[in-house]
C-alpha cells in the first residue's frame, strides 16, 4: 500500500513540474516506471479528482490538487500581493510575468500571468515547476544575488564566477530559449535584505522579445522587483528567508 501511494505521489509531483495537459508518454519519461504502471497510477489520480484527463490532449492538475495546493502552499496574503504586482507589470510591459522562489539550490515557479500582447505564452500552465538555480535568467538572476556562503553550496552548471559580476553590474540577467524553446525572459532578484526570496521574470515570444527589447524592459522590472520586495517585507517580517524555506516548495 505505501509503495502504491507513493508512485501517487511521484507522479502527481512529476507533472506538477510538467506543461500542461502532457501526455502519458511524456510523463512516463520522467519516471522510473513502465507505461503501464504509470497509466495505471494517472488513472487512479483521476477517478479520485486530483488530476484531469481531457481527452486525448493529455493529462493536468485536477482541482483537488489545486485546493491541496492552496491549503498547504504559500501563505495566501503572500499571493494577494504577488498577483496584483505581477498584473500590473504585464499590463505595462504587454508580455507575461512570473515570479520563482528560491526551493534550496532549485527555483519553482510560483505564479504567473500572461501578457497582452503575447497571450500565446501562458505561464500558468507551469506553476510548480522546479529548475536548477544555474538554468535559465530566472535562476541565474537568484545565483548572482546570494552570498558567497551561499553560491558555495550550488551548482552552477557552466555558470562563471565573472558571469555572475556581469549580471551584479548590470543589475539584470537574460536569456534566450533556454528553458522553454521560443520563449526568452529577462529576470531580476527579489531581495528583503540579504535574503534573497526569488526573481521577477518578463517572458515572451522571441520575434517581440529579442535582446533589445528585454534590455529595455530591464528597468520595468527593477522597479516593479524593488516594490515588490518592500510589500512582502510587510508580511515576512525580518527573517524573510526562513519564512520562505519554511513553505517548503
Amino acid at each position: 500500500m505505501a509503495t502504491v501511494s507513493l508512485r501517487g505521489l511521484e507522479v502527481l509531483e512529476t507533472l506538477a513540474g510538467m506543461r500542461q495537459p502532457a501526455s502519458l508518454a511524456a510523463i512516463t519519461a520522467h519516471l522510473d516506471l513502465s507505461e503501464p504502471q504509470t497509466f495505471r497510477v494517472l488513472t487512479n489520480l483521476v477517478d479520485e479528482g486530483y488530476i484531469d484527463h481531457p481527452g486525448r490532449s493529455g493529462y493536468r492538475l485536477g482541482s483537488r490538487s489545486l485546493a491541496l495546493a492552496v491549503m498547504i502552499g504559500p501563505r495566501p496574503a503572500l499571493l494577494r500581493i504577488v498577483y496584483p504586482a505581477l498584473l500590473r507589470l504585464a499590463g505595462k510591459t504587454g508580455h507575461g510575468v512570473v515570479m520563482h522562489v528560491r526551493s534550496g539550490v532549485d527555483r519553482v515557479l510560483l505564479l504567473g500571468v500572461p501578457g497582452p500582447r503575447d497571450s500565446d505564452v501562458d505561464p500558468t500552465s507551469l506553476f510548480g515547476e522546479r529548475s536548477p538555480l544555474g538554468v535559465g535568467a530566472s535562476g541565474r538572476a537568484i545565483l548572482a544575488a546570494l552570498s558567497p556562503e551561499l553560491l558555495a553550496g550550488v551548482s552552477r552548471v557552466d555558470v562563471s564566477d565573472s558571469h555572475l559580476d556581469a549580471i551584479r553590474r548590470r543589475g539584470y540577467e537574460m536569456s534566450f530559449g533556454e528553458n522553454h524553446p521560443g520563449i526568452n525572459g529577462v529576470s531580476v532578484a527579489v531581495v528583503i535584505g540579504e535574503a534573497v526570496i526569488g526573481s521577477l521574470t518578463i517572458a515572451g515570444a522571441e520575434e517581440l522579445l529579442n535582446e533589445p527589447n528585454l534590455a529595455r524592459c530591464a528597468d520595468q522590472l527593477t522597479t516593479a522587483s524593488k516594490d515588490l520586495s518592500r510589500r512582502l517585507a510587510r508580511i515576512l517580517g525580518p527573517e524573510a528567508s526562513a519564512e520562505i524555506d519554511a513553505l517548503d516548495l
